[in-house]
């Protein structure tokens, strides 16, 4: 099974590559920017559009990452906790805690 998945990734790269080879052929007429009064280098289309990909591709991996990592610290900090609750567990069944430390992290009855 693990064939057939990089024989599609692999079939995939193949085709954008072509199509970004005959994008390539198809605009290939030097175009300058105007941004701000200012004037870029004249660069074919294809180029300018290769660079706007790429710009959206790292903006869109920046904005990801900060929740990526928003969600690892989250689970490390569960984590973390669920290990200290165990830990408090296995020592109030064992009878090692006395009774008001294995209560301590339960709510208290009204």
């Amino acid at each position: 099974m693990a064939w057939l998945k990089r024989a599609c990734i692999a079939a995939a790269l193949i085709v954008v590559a072509s199509i970004g080879f005959l994008l390539h052929l198809d605009n290939a007429t030097p175009v300058a920017l105007r941004l701000l009064n200012r004037e870029t280098a004249p660069q074919p289309v294809f180029w300018w559009l290769l660079y706007a990909f790429a710009f959206g591709l790292f903006v869109g991996f920046a904005l990801c990452l900060s929740g990526y990592l928003r969600g690892r610290l989250a689970q490390r900090r569960l984590r973390q906790t669920l290990r200290e609750r165990e830990h408090e567990l296995a020592g109030a069944q064992s009878g090692q805690l006395g009774p008001e430390e294995a209560t301590a992290g339960e709510p208290r009855k009204r």
